[in-house]
C-alpha cells in the first residue's frame, strides 16, 4: 500500500506541474489573442477614419467639379435654345474662356470653356480605400451593409473617372479637328464644338458628377454613424 502511494506521488506532482504550465500557456495565449483583437480593432478604426476623410475630400471636389462644369452645360443649353445662324459673338467668347478647376468658385467667369480638354479626374482619390483593402482588416468589419456601401461607392467613383476621361478625350479629338478650320481672317466660320455640345455628353458629365457626389455623401454619413 505504502509502495503504491510512493509511486503515485511523482505522478501527481507531475500532473500538478503540467496543469500549471497548461494554465499558464492558456492565459498567455488568451492575453495575446485579446491584444491582437484590440490592435486589429484599432487598425480598422484608423483605416475607416482615413476612408471617411478621403470621401469628404472627394465629395467637396465633386461638388466643385459640378460647379466648374456648369459653364459647359449652359453652353449646350445656349446652342439648344437659340438659332444657330445668329449666335451672339460676345456670348460665344464668354463660353469659350476657361478658368482652372482650382480657382475660386465665386470668381467671375468661373468654369470650363468649350475648348477645355483637361478632365482633372486625378483629383478624386482612392488611396485610403486601397490601404483598407490590402491591410487585411476589412474582414473585421461586422457591418456588412457598410462594407458593401464603401465598396460600391469606390467602384462608382472609378466608373465616373473613366466616363469623365472618355468624354474629355472625345472633346479633345473634336477640338483638334476643328480649331484649324474655325477661323479665317479673324472671322468665325462655324459654331464651336457643335457635335460635342449637341450630344448627351455635357448633360451626362454634370449628371454623373452630382450622382457620384450623392453616393459618396451617403457612404460618408454611414461611416459617421458607425462611430
Amino acid at each position: 500500500m505504502n509502495k503504491s502511494k510512493n509511486l503515485n506521488r511523482p505522478i501527481l506532482k507531475y500532473l500538478r506541474e503540467l496543469s500549471v504550465v497548461v494554465i499558464g500557456i492558456s492565459i498567455t495565449v488568451g492575453i495575446g489573442l485579446g491584444v491582437n483583437r484590440s490592435n486589429s480593432k484599432k487598425d480598422l478604426e484608423l483605416y475607416l477614419s482615413a476612408v471617411k476623410l478621403e470621401l469628404e475630400e472627394n465629395e467637396r471636389n465633386l461638388d466643385k467639379y459640378a460647379a466648374w462644369l456648369q459653364k459647359s452645360y449652359r453652353y449646350a443649353e445656349y446652342l439648344r435654345l437659340n438659332d444657330k445662324k445668329s449666335l451672339n459673338r460676345d456670348s460665344l467668347w464668354y463660353y469659350s474662356t476657361s478658368t482652372s478647376f482650382y480657382d475660386d468658385v465665386d470668381r467671375d467667369n468661373y468654369g470650363c470653356g468649350f475648348f477645355s480638354t483637361r478632365s482633372f479626374s486625378s483629383i478624386f482619390t482612392t488611396n485610403a480605400f486601397e490601404m483598407l483593402k490590402f491591410s487585411g482588416t476589412m474582414r473585421q468589419l461586422k457591418n456588412k451593409e457598410l462594407l458593401l456601401s464603401i465598396w460600391n461607392t469606390y467602384v462608382f467613383l472609378e466608373e465616373f473617372k473613366v466616363m469623365l476621361d472618355s468624354a474629355f478625350q472625345e472633346k479633345a479629338e473634336e477640338a483638334k479637328r476643328e480649331l484649324p478650320l474655325l477661323f479665317t481672317e479673324g472671322k468665325l466660320n462655324a459654331i464651336p464644338m457643335l457635335l460635342f455640345y449637341t450630344s448627351e455628353n455635357p448633360y451626362a458629365m454634370i449628371g454623373w458628377c452630382k450622382i457620384t457626389s450623392e453616393t459618396v455623401k451617403g457612404t460618408r454619413l454611414k461611416l459617421e454613424k458607425q462611430k
